[in-house]
């Protein structure tokens, strides 16, 4: 008997650590209540330092084969970005020309170049953030903005920038490095969706010719301490003590006329307001290194952050959390922040005291999702298709009413219609 055990040692040891590790998620599902108390006890010490070029790192990968056939990539493994930001940073980049621009069929054959991958941008960003990111010098007064880095992998000369206003398109010298060699050693091994770029209403859009499949995703969730945010926040050299002031469901600390922020108990929710003199409105070139800062300040965790939409008036950008490259939506707001600077010196910056931060194992079967044609066969039947600007993946966050410290992270698509993210479902009932 002591013999037949030795032998099947490790088969034992095996099935013993997979039965702790199934209690122990059934545990933290179950019982989330306790383990909220020691996410917010402890959020400081999870949330690593980021700099702005983390903030505003791309979020989508293309890959064009020499078919020009084109997937988009993401993987559970890698960064497949950060990987690709880590070997441009490496590189320097030279001169930069105006190749082309005003030439939307030009424009959308770079797009499909062979041999190629891309990563884009959901919303513009200027040169001098592109720098920034990827620690180069470029010529920020023949560049201003950067939709997408388009990065030839059988010519490693030149890189190609691309901003969608006025379909400019910028070639770039490459140093001795032969960054496309080793980016394209990088996207080896991820997974893929199928893809294709189209001009829809005069705007490159990636769209999903054919059906496909996403996992779902379990996540823990921290929960910012408010009073430490608002202290962050308000406090100054001068003045450290708060009013405070409780009415309905709602919190309100304040320092002096200036700065205030209002909390909402039920949905997490807040609203900071800061009110500047005119001397210290920052320039509208200055806004993204000054919400970088201010997002900083709140001590939210930012490893998931990333850029995601700027105003027409470039004075109001939003950020929201990202898992695996696709967007997370919730309608309470939560991973997500808005900051906004007029030029009259009003600041206001929403936010949510909820934030993923520790992936968790679910038992959930992957979600099927349709093509992008016939989602737009079923719009343009609705008569709806005329009011869409916009279709991306993305997942829907997703827990019960009494539970805020576990989440699951569906598929979706969501639609841009009328001017906001709206999961494709709604738009079908």
């Amino acid at each position: 008997m002591i013999k037949k055990i030795k032998s099947n040692w490790l088969a034992i040891g095996l099935t013993t650590v997979v039965i702790i590790s199934l209690v122990l998620t059934g545990l933290i599902w179950l019982s989330p209540m306790q383990y909220e108390r020691t996410r917010e006890t402890s959020n400081s010490s999870l949330s690593t330092p980021q700099s702005i070029g983390d903030l505003y790192l791309p979020t989508q990968v293309i890959h064009t084969d020499d078919n020009q056939h084109q997937y988009q990539l993401y993987s559970s493994r890698k960064n497949t970005i950060s990987d690709i930001r880590s070997q441009l940073k490496k590189t320097e980049l030279g001169r930069v020309s105006l190749i082309k621009q005003e030439n939307s069929d030009v424009f959308l054959s770079y797009l499909h170049q062979r041999n190629s991958v891309i990563i884009n941008y959901t919303a513009s960003i200027t040169s001098t953030i592109f720098n920034e990111t990827f620690s180069q010098t470029l010529d920020t007064s023949k560049i201003k903005q950067v939709d997408h880095i388009l990065i030839p992998l059988k010519d490693a000369r030149y890189i190609y920038l691309l901003n969608d206003e006025d379909y400019k398109i910028y070639r770039v010298k490459v140093g001795q490095t032969k960054v496309n060699t080793k980016i394209a050693s990088i996207i080896k091994g991820t997974k893929t969706i199928p893809v294709d770029y189209k001009l829809i209403q005069g705007q490159p859009l990636v769209l999903y010719p054919k059906g496909f499949s996403l996992p779902v995703f379990g996540y823990q969730v921290t929960k910012q301490n408010v009073d430490t945010l608002s202290q962050n926040l308000l406090s100054t050299s001068k003045q450290s003590s708060l009013r405070t002031e409780r009415s309905d469901n709602k919190t309100i600390y304040r320092n002096g006329e200036n700065k205030r922020i209002v909390y909402n108990h039920n949905t997490g929710n807040i609203r900071y307001d800061n009110y500047l003199s005119q001397s210290d409105v920052p320039k509208t070139n200055q806004l993204y290194s000054y919400f970088f800062n201010q997002i900083a300040k709140t001590g939210i965790p930012m490893d998931n952050l990333r850029y995601d939409d700027i105003s027409k008036n470039r004075r109001t950008i939003s950020f929201r959390s990202y898992v695996e490259g696709f967007p997370i939506y919730s309608e309470n707001g939560y991973g997500t922040v808005k900051i906004s600077s007029s030029l009259k010196g009003t600041n206001k910056t929403w936010m949510n005291i909820y934030n993923i931060q520790v992936p968790l194992p679910i038992a959930e079967t992957n979600v099927k999702l349709p093509s992008t044609t016939t989602i737009f066969n079923q719009l343009r039947a609705e008569n709806r298709l005329k009011d869409v600007n916009g279709i991306r993946i993305g997942y829907l966050w997703k827990n019960s009413v009494d539970n805020n410290s576990v989440v699951k992270l569906v598929p979706t698509y969501l639609i841009n219609y009328r001017g906001e993210w709206i999961n494709y479902e709604d738009l079908q009932k």
